[in-house]
């Protein structure tokens, strides 16, 4: 068996840096730390913005999720004297968070530690793409456009997280973020393989659809990183802006 290493690379336009010292967007309704039924009342605070923040907000650096533009991701695979897989997509757009499911929400205060679960009917990333190497030990070789279509998918989203002091006040701030991204079925399309070889570029097609779990498995660190993305830009956009007391209170006032 061979080793085998994986880089990741991703730019996501609009991503940057939170202001600070915000106050929680009008949409958003805090849940108290001390309710012992935090996490349900987290699930169902979070299903009713969920729509709100997929569209973005400027004021919170959240950028548009729905479609998540991406300028570049990389994948690569094997060792200096090995032939792996390169894949290289750009100007891609992930589509289908608008109709997610938010199914478990986790929050550990003491561990610092946060876990969530969604759904999704459909997810697709289609854009432009460069490959080489070898996926499943055959030969691959092309650029032109391609389209990653999962169907009836479960995400799960953990990060732990420190409080970090700015500006006179206390922030969530993300740590060790993990994702999984498990589909009931996936679609892989390339065109224009093997310098547009129509017969050889169908062939690989063919091989790509009846070796899809396999295929998905060499594939999905690029959708795992974009989602990932996706999720840490919502957390990110509004904990990175609100002081972690505002966001997440011990106690709420009674009119709350």
């Amino acid at each position: 068996m061979w080793s085998m290493w994986r880089e990741v690379l991703l730019v996501v336009a609009g991503l940057g840096l939170c202001q600070a010292s915000l106050p929680l967007p009008a949409y958003v309704k805090p849940c108290a730390r001390s309710d012992p039924d935090f996490n349900a009342c987290a699930l169902k605070r979070a299903r009713e913005i969920i729509q709100q923040v997929i569209r973005g907000d400027r004021k919170y650096k959240v950028p548009v999720l729905d479609p998540l533009e991406i300028q570049e991701l990389k994948i690569a695979e094997g060792g200096p004297r090995q032939v792996g897989l390169t894949l290289i997509m750009r100007n891609a757009k992930v589509f289908g968070m608008k109709d997610s499911d938010l199914k478990v929400t986790r929050f550990d205060f003491g561990k610092k530690h946060v876990h969530y679960e969604m759904a999704l009917r459909r997810a697709e990333i289609i854009g432009k793409y460069s490959v080489s190497g070898r996926i499943l030990l055959l030969p691959i070789l092309g650029n032109g456009d391609l389209n990653i279509t999962l169907e009836n998918v479960t995400v799960t989203y953990d990060h732990d997280f420190t409080l970090e002091p700015m500006n006179g006040d206390v922030y969530l701030v993300i740590q060790n973020p993990r994702t999984t991204v498990t589909p009931a079925r996936a679609y892989i399309q390339l065109t224009n393989l093997f310098n547009g070889d129509p017969v050889l570029g169908r062939q690989m097609n063919i091989f790509l659809d009846e070796n899809w779990k396999d295929v998905y498995r060499e594939l999905s660190p690029a959708v795992i990183t974009a989602f990932s993305e996706i999720i840490s830009a919502i957390i990110t956009g509004i904990a990175g802006s609100v002081p972690f007391d505002v966001a997440f209170p011990e106690t709420l006032p009674p009119s709350a």
